[in-house]
């Protein structure tokens, strides 16, 4: 059975091709043939505010190839692409690759506050006959405009399963689809801790703490000052161009192989980031999330199912819930559960579909 995906697999960002090759690697693994459309609009390696991304490209030129080499040298060497790369809608629309199935997959591809959200690409509309589902794909906000709730909606009425990341995007969509919407695991669960630590190599020697894409404020300079004093851990920021925080070492060039093993060798970490706080679980780390403004509802949507949701800082009262010991065992009890729902969801879809 051929099995197309369309995603986010080739920003330079680490969870967003993490979960694409979650994906993947999960269906290969179950026998199906599945690749990932390789589509890359103009839009993808810029970010979100276009006059940045360019300005940023070319003041931190040197530092941006190193990531970008890192990066395309993962996707080549762990992902299946389609034959062809993909830059516009247009392209997909006069060569659409042939499969029994195309999957909608994760990261906040229905987001409209980003580029990809108004990407008709993302809702499979170059398919005009064909079997189309979603997979943990994301709104990525908790307060959606009725409008964009409409709009949405319309797009992928006729898919034949739709899943969603967040709970409460399941809701709002259920309520306007008048219909059942699955609330699934990101793809990056789908694949067992083994399969990382098959990746993850140790970078940096002695004890340490991560941070990773939270913003400059007092309350991280206080909780990053705390383990310094506290533990005595050195403290490593991860990816970005700009120290945001007293560090013992800014790791610029940050590819995924890095994110992982940077993590996964990591006493604790403390992010604004979904997947660093995924893989936080996945590896049992110790963890700390500020909430992003205004984005925080996956992050929030995946702690109240750990059970883990005391691991977000609001104050710096809080700080000292980074260190106790995480019962991980009771943790997985609850995730494992979601995440065999998810699985069996998805195969039951597949095979569902193969059978009609």
């Amino acid at each position: 059975m051929v099995v197309k995906i369309i995603t986010l697999h080739s920003i330079y960002n680490p969870g967003s091709v993490l979960q694409a090759l979650g994906l993947q690697e999960f269906l290969n693994e179950n026998g199906y043939d599945a690749d990932i459309i390789d589509y890359r609009p103009f839009y993808s390696t810029i970010g979100k505010n276009k006059l940045k991304g360019i300005i940023r490209k070319i003041i931190y030129r040197k530092n941006e190839q190193k990531v970008k080499n890192k990066y395309e040298a993962f996707i080549n060497d762990k992902m299946i692409l389609t034959n062809k790369t993909f830059r516009t809608f247009e392209d997909l629309e006069n060569d659409v690759p042939q499969a029994d199935v195309y999957i909608s997959g994760s990261d906040q591809l229905w987001n409209m506050d980003y580029d990809c959200g108004c990407d008709e690409a993302y809702y499979l509309k170059f398919i005009k006959k064909g079997n189309k589902i979603s997979y943990a794909t994301s709104i990525g906000k908790k307060i959606i405009p009725q409008k964009e709730v409409k709009l949405i909606a319309e797009k992928i009425s006729d898919f034949k399963m739709i899943s969603v990341r967040e709970e409460s995007n399941c809701k709002v969509l259920s309520d306007e689809l008048q219909r059942k919407i699955y609330w699934v695991c990101d793809p990056v669960f789908l694949l067992k801790q083994e399969y990382y630590e098959k990746i993850a190599r140790r970078i940096i020697e002695g004890k340490y703490a991560v941070v990773y894409l939270s913003e400059e404020s007092d309350l991280l300079n206080k909780i990053v000052n705390d383990i310094k004093e506290r533990k005595g851990y050195k403290v490593i920021l991860m990816g970005g161009n700009i120290t945001r925080c007293a560090c013992d070492l800014h790791f610029k060039d940050l590819g995924p192989t890095d994110f992982i093993s940077l993590i996964k060798y990591a006493e604790i970490v403390i992010s604004s980031s979904f997947h660093a706080t995924a893989f936080s679980h996945i590896f049992h780390k110790k963890f700390g999330i500020i909430l992003p403004a205004g984005n925080g509802e996956r992050l929030e949507s995946l702690v109240n199912l750990s059970g883990l949701s005391n691991r977000i800082i609001h104050t710096d009262r809080e700080i000292k819930n980074l260190y106790p010991e995480i019962d991980y065992d009771l943790v997985d009890v609850k995730l494992n559960s979601f995440v065999d729902e998810s699985k069996k969801l998805l195969i039951e879809t597949l095979e569902s579909i193969k059978s009609n």
